[in-house]
């Protein structure tokens, strides 16, 4: 999955436009964050200092059970400005009641929690954006050059080449979609570990094998171009939303 890198969510302009896309979930820059509307709950995920492990992320859910209004209602307060949202909800005392805090008492119906993610998979921008998108392919292959493919999802048929053990089914094991985040993530905290392999044949696309302490792990074509966003149509809900 290709997640958009937004430059900031600080103004009315910049929500509406996150929020008319076909998927609300981007990384943010200033403030660096993770930002994700689900139908009627409000989710940032906190990544200051260039986090590699997502378990390590605090995370926010913002919302009620039956409507997106609450959330909307609270980006509003904050003057649609996320580092707003940020510093107030990390002042919050989530020992105690929570709408008792000052920052939420005008929202009654909302419910906020507070809690660790659970995808380890998640890098923050600022370590990503070290990994600058290839303009063009390499005449020699690193590690390296499969990082920034991968961060920056240059790349298409990542699969899964893992040798199975005597006595067990090899299908089982090829060809399975792996996970980019978690292949990356390995990448970067263990390099001397990896080496690639360019694997070219007539008429067919550049294939790069991946192994990992010379045994065949994974295998990848990269792909330099990339498809445009889908927005979502501009349907009356959010007609009303921007109107609002």
């Amino acid at each position: 999955m290709n997640i958009r890198h937004l430059p900031h969510l600080n103004d009315r302009d910049a929500w509406i436009s996150f929020c008319q896309r076909e998927q609300p979930y981007c990384f943010i820059a200033s403030p660096e964050a993770l930002v994700d509307f689900q139908t009627t709950h409000l989710l940032i995920t906190l990544l200051e200092g260039k986090t590699r492990n997502g378990k390590a992320a605090l995370k926010y859910s913002i919302g009620s059970r039956t409507t997106m209004e609450p959330a909307w209602r609270f980006i509003k307060a904050c003057d649609f400005n996320l580092q707003m949202m940020i510093d107030g909800l990390n002042q919050v005392d989530f020992n105690g009641n929570v709408r008792d805090n000052s920052f939420l008492k005008a929202h009654s119906d909302l419910t906020v929690r507070k809690f660790f993610s659970k995808d380890k998979n998640i890098v923050s921008p600022s370590h990503m954006g070290l990994l600058s998108p290839l303009q063009r392919l390499p005449n020699v292959w690193n590690i390296a050059g499969v990082c920034r493919l991968l961060a920056n999802q240059q790349f298409s048929h990542l699969d899964n080449e893992q040798l199975a053990l005597p006595g067990e089914n090899h299908q089982q094991y090829t060809g399975k979609t792996t996970d980019s985040k978690a292949l990356l993530l390995a990448l970067l905290d263990a390099p001397h570990e990896w080496q690639v392999r360019p694997v070219t044949h007539i008429n067919s696309p550049l294939l790069l094998r991946i192994y990992q302490k010379g045994q065949p792990r994974f295998s990848l074509r990269p792909n330099l171009s990339q498809p445009e966003p889908k927005m979502r149509q501009r349907g009356s809900h959010w007609h009303n939303l921007d109107n609002s």
